[in-house]
């Protein structure tokens, strides 16, 4: 009987431990979503009523209601100039195993996108600092790094992306990034040697 019993504590244990652990699995991982974005151009026209009129929101929402990502600015037009913009924050050292290195940098890429020059009756400042989210509703150039190995955004404690919308469309925006890059080495001289490593960035246009 005492061995009965025994048993039927284990059990009744068991069962309030699992219960307990897939509450707090479940509570972590509600936690851990964050809440969708949505662009202007996917909010109903409710939503985008509730915006009071002279509110930044309302300018951003009037630039983007009817903008698609998917086009690139003066399209069948002249081509986008880009400019990009390099600072290295820290600099790894170079792997003769694998022939590689990894550098710390701020990417910046400045462009112009006509459809997203500021209203003439906007009455701020000369340009708009964006909250990194809506990123995703602009356009982007396809620059990308042609000896990249891996790379990775960096995103503590939030995405570190800082976007600005000027008046008369240029878009800036700075991101960090932590990327490594393939270098071929030639050893024929070591450790007398003298090594070129090169950051290589293209587009696929």
């Amino acid at each position: 009987m005492k061995f009965f019993l025994a048993l039927l504590v284990v059990a009744f244990f068991s069962l309030y431990v699992e219960e307990v652990c897939s509450k707090e699995k479940s509570s972590k991982k509600g936690k851990g979503k964050k809440k969708q974005y949505l662009c202007p151009s996917q909010q109903s026209a409710e939503d985008l009523a509730r915006v009071p009129a002279n509110s930044t929101s309302n300018i951003l929402n009037r630039l983007l209601v009817s903008y698609d990502p998917r086009i690139r600015p003066n399209f069948k037009g002249i081509p986008v100039d880009v400019a990009v913009n390099i600072f290295i924050n820290s600099f790894g050292s170079i792997q003769e195993t694998t022939m590689d290195y990894r550098v710390n940098i701020f990417l910046r890429q400045k462009w112009n996108d006509p459809r997203l020059k500021l209203p003439t009756d906007w009455k701020g400042s000369e340009s708009l600092t964006v909250d990194p989210t809506m990123f995703k509703c602009l356009w982007k150039p396809d620059l990308f790094f042609a000896n990249e190995k891996n790379a990775n955004f960096h995103d503590v404690t939030q995405e570190n992306i800082l976007l600005f919308i000027f008046r008369d469309g240029d878009v800036l925006v700075s991101m960090r990034l932590s990327v490594t890059l393939s270098c071929p080495l030639d050893l024929t001289l070591f450790p007398m040697d003298t090594q070129r490593c090169k950051m290589q960035l293209e587009s696929c246009m």
